[in-house]
């Protein structure tokens, strides 16, 4: 059972003040090989990301408290209004997290917080049936940013299993088998990988290989 609650906010561009929902419970079932959930009462992702009506500022509740700088506020609402928004224009889950990647990069996020965005796009492009293309654009951004994210070591240590599994998967998804084949390799080099990642990788890897 996906729960609910009541939500005011006050969109940090535009001042419009709304109401909105905040996500306080959801059952998954079990998981996809990139990680992507499979929820039992349909999809709460969407209603993570809260849409404001009036501009279209898209973020999550925290998004809505932090973001006080005047000059990256100034700095997003340009790119908002490259997006030609319609007010109370509707906006599937899919777009809403690519759109929330593309405002954090303009706000100045870390590289893994964009990459999770657009994780999670690839996950909701999916759900949403959207044409291929789209899942794997945002599939593409999300290993760029993984890889930025490595570069800067914005990940702990306990994090590289997790992030090398899935550069491997998603490159696996992509068709780009030998960067694929060196992030799973990447994760005998880690003092501590859980046994079940061992699993999950070992049965990605086996499908490149036949």
């Amino acid at each position: 059972m996906t729960d609910f609650e009541a939500k005011k906010l006050a969109c940090p561009c535009c001042r419009h003040e709304f109401e909105s929902r905040l996500v306080t419970g959801f059952v998954i079932g079990e998981k996809d090989s990139d990680f992507c959930p499979k929820y039992l009462d349909g999809n709460p992702l969407p209603q993570f990301l809260h849409v404001c009506p009036e501009c279209g500022f898209t973020g999550f509740e925290a998004d809505y408290r932090t973001l006080i700088d005047e000059k990256i506020i100034k700095r997003v609402s340009t790119l908002l209004a490259g997006f030609h928004w319609t007010k109370n224009q509707i906006l599937g889950g899919a777009e809403r997290y690519r759109r929330a990647a593309l405002i954090g990069i303009y706000a100045g996020k870390r590289s893994a917080e964009v990459a999770d965005l657009y994780l999670q796009a690839t996950w909701c492009s999916r759900m949403e049936g959207e044409d291929d293309d789209e899942q794997k654009g945002a599939r593409r951004k999300a290993v760029k940013y993984f890889e930025l994210a490595l570069a800067a070591e914005e990940f702990s240590p306990d994090d590289m299993p997790v992030v090398h599994y899935l550069l491997g998967e998603l490159n696996r998804r992509l068709g780009n088998d030998e960067k694929a084949l060196k992030h799973f390799s990447k994760m005998d080099e880690l003092e501590k990988v859980d046994p079940w990642l061992i699993e999950w990788r070992d049965k990605q890897r086996a499908l490149i290989k036949q």
